[in-house]
């Protein structure tokens, strides 16, 4: 089995460690905190899956209409046809969703007598398929509760989800708002308004795993009823695991009022079917939520550069355009049509200096290139965004595996966003360019003089090519920070 390189030990059983090849650098779980555990390796019949996998039945077997059944849990989430309180996009994107699995980590507890219940986890980066107990129809000869029909296949790209290529990126960024997902630069107040409002730039961990994920699915996954589909919660729990990890490591949460104290008013339901709050500053700790991870690392000493931060947050909270002390800004507004036949590029002037800035290591303050991709109107049947710079013949059918490929972004389903949702955002995204930078100027392939930041769209699946819908971003923008 092929396991991330910072994974040291793994609780498989209560009271047992198997230790793994590579550096202890892992903190021991306690035994008396439920553990959250991985799928991978997990039996079929493994006591938390055995009880998710009752509960699920249970609340299908309820009166659908009653707010203690699987409907109603989800319609927390969104309905059909619209987000009624999950957050996507902003800054509440993690906590929010944390409440929310916790949520039916304590129904299962309860309704499923277990008190020692804890949620797992689906390490996509281990296991790239639909895992086991949620692929079958059938388990033991009757219906699975875990399996949702029509499905897509699924076999997730090292882009999505590879160690090197997204995973330790994500780790090794300290800026929380960078790290998960920035926020709206116009809230000013407490309002829960801003809560499902979006209008941040989503980061890496919500714009690459947790949306590509999603829409690759299929069925309620791309949508805002996703929790319909059992997967959801493993999906979202390794999501959690991630933030933790991140936190594991010694990096800070946001200290922002706006952000610590802002309520989740009557957004979760109790097993006894009445309504009940969370805050975001009471939901930082997870042994005080009642639950744990099987591997938790220690911290690696790497802590944020005050200075790197103030001029990253100035930009992630500013306005298109806005002069920052520090930061180079280019390209802007009246972006152009991108479609997948014809790539959008978005030029940038690299003077000498910007160049040895941002590819020789100890150069000025070791600059950072970012792309800004902002209010993007995507068509009905594109879900996303390939990521390139410079590439000369750039197609649909250029591979992630080549060096002018930055990354894939995605973005979920909001079409139908009325009701409580009325005026939701459209979706923004953050994308460093640096890594393909220093990689283009390794190969004698980035030159002083123009560059440019290419967009592909990425079509639903099965859309003949000529039939996908463009993408309009309301603007590009190049920062080297």
């Amino acid at each position: 089995m092929n396991l991330p390189r910072r994974t040291a030990i793994k609780l498989v059983s209560a009271g047992a460690i198997t230790v793994f090849s590579g550096k202890l650098n892992f903190a021991v779980p306690s035994l008396a905190v439920p553990t959250r555990r991985s799928l991978t390796g997990m039996p079929l019949d493994d006591p938390d899956l055995s009880a998710y996998r009752d509960f699920v039945g249970r609340m299908l077997a309820e009166d659908q209409s009653r707010r203690v059944s699987w409907l109603g849990f989800s319609s927390q989430h969104g309905s059909s046809t619209d987000y009624k309180y999950c957050p996507h996009g902003d800054w509440y994107f993690l906590p929010w969703h944390r409440a929310y699995v916790v949520m039916y980590e304590q129904a299962v507890r309860q309704l499923m007598a277990n008190r020692d219940f804890a949620m797992p986890y689906w390490n996509w980066t281990e296991i790239r398929t639909m895992p086991d107990a949620f692929a079958n129809p059938m388990y033991k000869g009757k219906p699975n509760p875990l399996y949702v029909a029509n499905r897509n296949a699924i076999n997730l790209p090292n882009e999505w989800v590879g160690q090197k290529e997204v995973i330790d990126p994500i780790y090794d960024e300290t800026v929380f708002e960078a790290f998960g997902t920035t926020r709206n630069p116009k809230q000013n107040n407490l309002d829960p308004k801003w809560v499902v409002l979006g209008g941040g730039s989503q980061g890496l961990l919500e714009s690459t795993p947790h949306n590509n994920i999603h829409n690759s699915i299929g069925v309620y996954m791309p949508e805002s009823n996703s929790p319909r589909d059992p997967i959801f919660f493993m999906h979202h729990c390794n999501i959690d695991r991630v933030w933790d990890h991140w936190n594991s490591l010694g990096r800070k949460n946001s200290t922002d009022a706006l952000w610590l104290n802002m309520p989740f008013k009557d957004n979760f339901i109790k097993p006894d079917g009445t309504l009940y709050s969370a805050t975001v500053k009471d939901l930082q700790d997870i042994t005080t939520l009642g639950y744990q991870y099987d591997v938790k690392p220690l911290p690696d000493d790497r802590s944020s550069d005050p200075a790197r931060e103030g001029r990253l947050l100035s930009v992630l909270q500013s306005q298109t355009g806005k002069t920052i002390a520090g930061v180079q800004r280019f390209g802007g507004l009246n972006a152009t049509l991108a479609t997948s036949s014809k790539p959008l590029s978005q030029p940038l002037t690299l003077t000498e200096a910007s160049l040895n800035a941002i590819t020789i290591p100890g150069i000025g303050k070791n600059d950072e290139v970012y792309a800004l991709i902002n209010n993007l109107k995507l068509g009905a049947n594109v879900r996303g965004l390939r990521v390139f710079v410079n590439h000369p013949d750039l197609s649909i059918d250029t591979p992630n595996t080549d060096p002018h490929f930055v990354s894939t972004i995605a973005f979920l389903d909001h079409s139908g966003h009325g009701g409580d949702n009325a005026g939701k955002q459209l979706p923004s995204a953050i994308v460093r360019l640096t890594p393909t930078l220093k990689k283009l100027h390794g190969l004698e392939r980035l030159k002083i003089g123009e560059i440019s930041v290419q967009l592909i769209p990425i079509p639903v699946e099965g859309v003949i090519l000529d039939k996908v819908e463009g993408v309009v971003p309301g603007s590009v923008e190049i920062v080297i920070l």
